[in-house]
């Protein structure tokens, strides 16, 4: 008898929690005087500031605008170029090409899925007669790079660093401190997108410890528009403002904010209950011929976003979407992160077909499969999920 699939008995691969707390939060804010742009927002800006221990912290509409935003403070130009990962969501590279940046693709260290830092220090050493270089590396799935060694290979003082932590708020560098404190770069952007480890529905933020780069992250967020005296060309008055820069609108949400500060006070807790059910699969998976995860030796330093395993298709004589489907028939959720952002038409256009440049992100591409991973997930719930795979290997 054929199982009739509801949101009940299926395991999506991801899923936000949203509590009693959450919605009381988010109804009070719809009763207050703000929408928009008020007193939460800040506070919840304060919020991921106090817990990253950065001096700043400006909210976006969404990761994709915090991008925006930071590439727009570090004034990136086209002359310039990005050096970053294909192994990441498309707006890492996008929103530097819609400066007119050039994206400048490294391949990946096979034990995380992040950039290759060897092929980074090698780029960093080159001379260019072009503009500045901007590093724009990506934890991905929550697996910190490593930042010191990222700054320790520059060289040039006006290369600016921008880290993508979209998948990473909660996690650690190597050296302790949290990721999103800026002590090896200019900039760090988050993401607290629904499948994000705690979510404000849509939305980003942007950390920096530079007072210049934090009043421009300001200038872009809301039209370009300049309010504080010290930096006006006319005189100011209460009601005046300029337009320096013409920008877009990118503001954060009242309702945004009361979610976001509800969601961070269980941040630990969220970040914990993933490193359980991550240490739970590793143990199961274990059991899997031609099936293999990210490094262990992250484990400590990572608030995981995602549980990306990499399996041989070819050994079991099956593909990835046959897999993909048993398991949803059988009630699970699965994704793929990602799609090698220059196998994408737009970069197809852009830069030609450079698939063969990069023989590791092509392996991993191959073979990549994201399992359930949620703060809801029950660990008899991880054990189903691997004993389901098993049998979906086995075109079963």
């Amino acid at each position: 008898m054929l199982k009739v699939m509801t949101k009940e008995n299926f395991l999506p691969y991801t899923k936000p929690s949203i509590n009693q707390i959450d919605i009381h939060e988010v109804t009070k804010a719809l009763n207050s005087n703000y929408l928009t742009r008020g007193p939460l927002v800040e506070a919840f800006e304060s919020a991921v500031a106090h817990y990253c221990q950065v001096k700043y912290a400006v909210a976006f509409s969404s990761g994709t605008s915090a991008l925006m935003g930071a590439y727009f403070a570090a004034n990136l130009r086209q002359q310039d170029s990005l050096l970053t990962t294909p192994n990441s969501f498309v707006a890492t590279a996008g929103a530097a090409v819609q400066r007119g940046t050039t994206p400048v693709f490294l391949d990946i260290d096979c034990s995380s899925g992040n950039m290759d830092l060897q092929q980074l220090k090698y780029n960093l050493a080159r001379p260019s007669s072009r503009g500045r270089l901007c590093v724009a590396p990506v934890h991905f799935a929550g697996i910190p790079v490593d930042m010191q060694k990222i700054d320790q290979a520059i060289q040039n003082p006006e290369t600016v660093v921008i880290e993508d932590a979209a998948h990473a708020l909660g996690s650690t560098y190597f050296t302790g401190e949290k990721v999103g404190s800026c002590r090896w770069s200019d900039m760090t952007i988050f993401s607290f997108h629904a499948a994000k480890t705690i979510t404000t529905g849509e939305g980003g933020m942007v950390t920096t410890n530079s007072e210049d780069f934090y009043r421009r992250l300001k200038l872009f967020r809301n039209n370009g528009i300049e309010r504080e005296g010290p930096y006006l060309q006319g005189e100011a008055a209460p009601w005046y403002y300029e337009v320096q820069h013409l920008t877009g609108n990118y503001n954060f949400t009242e309702l945004q904010a009361a979610l976001g500060l509800s969601q961070m006070a269980r941040l630990d807790t969220f970040v914990e209950k993933r490193r359980q059910l991550m240490k739970a699969y590793r143990a199961l998976l274990k059991e899997i011929p031609h099936l293999h995860l990210f490094a262990e030796d992250f484990d400590a330093y990572t608030a995981y976003h995602l549980c990306v395993v990499q399996i041989n298709f070819n050994a079991y004589k099956t593909t990835r979407t046959q897999v993909m489907n048993r398991l949803r028939e059988r009630m699970i959720g699965t994704q793929v992160h990602y799609i090698p952002i220059y196998k994408h038409p737009y970069f197809i256009n852009l830069c030609g077909d450079i698939s063969a440049y990069f023989p590791k992100m092509e392996a991993y591409y191959s073979q990549a499969l994201s399992l359930p991973l949620y703060y809801d997930l029950q660990l008899e719930e991880v054990e189903k999920v691997v004993n389901t795979l098993k049998k979906a290997l086995q075109g079963r």
